[in-house]
């Protein structure tokens, strides 16, 4: 829950300043501030109110444009209210928006554990999972196996430039897994011993995947050598083409070389679309969805009307965003 002493302008300016939290964690931010927003707001008139709720949703989606679960936040709580204005007072929107914002709060906490227990299920004795980059959704898995006892090992690499997978190594190695902790370009070298590769999304829309760049070829060469890849996502990840960004956004170029060179570019994606049809199901809070029924549950999503009619395209953003 958000502290009390932190209002939502101040909490809208830390989300956009945090480049290390998962979509997850500051999509869980983003609802504190709706929470905050529902406590603050001292509108009299419900068009004045629903005027300063667009605006903070448009301002989240800013300060974040590559979170799809802040965008499936705004949206779910705008189209609410679109839904009930006419009908509820003032007094009851608010409260309607802060009931809505505590409940994906408290369903995001709730989806990790739907989703370990679910995919833990692909884990047995003496299996060895290659994982790629880091991912809370991938973590609660294999944290969930190994609070069932079975015994499996871990193949981590370091995700450079940011080294994410060294944090998730040792987190499991917390745990007590068994962990090998390997460079990104040793992960072929690895994967024939894999039964399995496991790793999350930044976003599923109906076609493609989103994840660290390096996860396609993972994928192929995981195909070729028939291994399995399942990818573990949250519902919230799940969104429309037409609202999804297919530029590759580009981070810091200090990160390949800390300076310029004679007739050399340097670029630095971090992000990259895999085929849904690389991987063999994806992991959900709901059960394991294969490839082909996931158009069909992102349709299921309503989206509210003045957020499409007025708030900006919200990907747009080059800034550096880690998943």
């Amino acid at each position: 829950m958000p502290r009390k002493d932190r209002g939502y302008k101040s909490l809208i300016k830390i989300i956009e300043g945090d480049h290390l939290s998962g979509a997850s964690h500051l999509s869980r931010k983003a609802a504190n501030a709706f929470i905050l927003f529902s406590s603050e707001n001292r509108a009299t008139k419900k068009q004045a109110y629903c005027q300063a709720l667009l605006k903070l949703g448009q301002e989240l989606i800013k300060a974040q444009p590559d979170i799809v679960p802040i965008f499936n936040l705004v949206n779910s709580i705008l189209y609410s209210v679109q839904e009930h204005k006419n009908a509820l007072s003032l007094e009851k929107l608010n409260l309607l928006v802060r009931k809505k914002a505590e409940e994906f709060h408290s369903n995001s906490l709730k989806s990790l554990e739907k989703i370990a227990e679910i995919g833990q299920n692909l884990i047995f004795a003496g299996c060895t999972i290659l994982t790629y980059s880091s991912s809370g959704a991938v973590l609660s898995i294999l944290r969930k196996a190994k609070k069932k006892g079975k015994k499996f090992r871990v193949v981590v690499s370091e995700a450079r430039p940011m080294f994410e997978g060294r944090k998730l190594a040792q987190e499991l190695g917390k745990l007590g897994v068994s962990v090998t902790l390997v460079t990104d370009s040793a992960l072929s070298f690895y994967l024939k011993d894999a039964d399995l590769v496991l790793v999350g999304a930044d976003s599923i829309s109906e076609k493609a995947f989103v994840n660290k760049v390096g996860t396609y070829g993972l994928s192929l060469l995981a195909r070729k050598v028939r291994v399995p890849l399942y990818v573990a996502s949250e519902r919230t990840k799940f969104i429309s083409e037409k609202w999804k960004k297919r530029a590759i956004r580009q981070a810091d170029l200090r990160e390949v070389f800390p300076g310029r060179l004679k007739n050399v570019k340097i670029e630095n994606p971090y992000f990259e679309e895999i085929p849904l049809s690389c991987c063999k199901q994806v992991i959900t809070p709901a059960g394991f969805l294969s490839p082909s029924r996931i158009p069909s549950a992102i349709r299921k999503t309503r989206l509210c009307q003045d957020l499409v009619q007025q708030a900006q395209h919200p990907f747009t953003s080059e800034k550096r965003k880690k998943h």
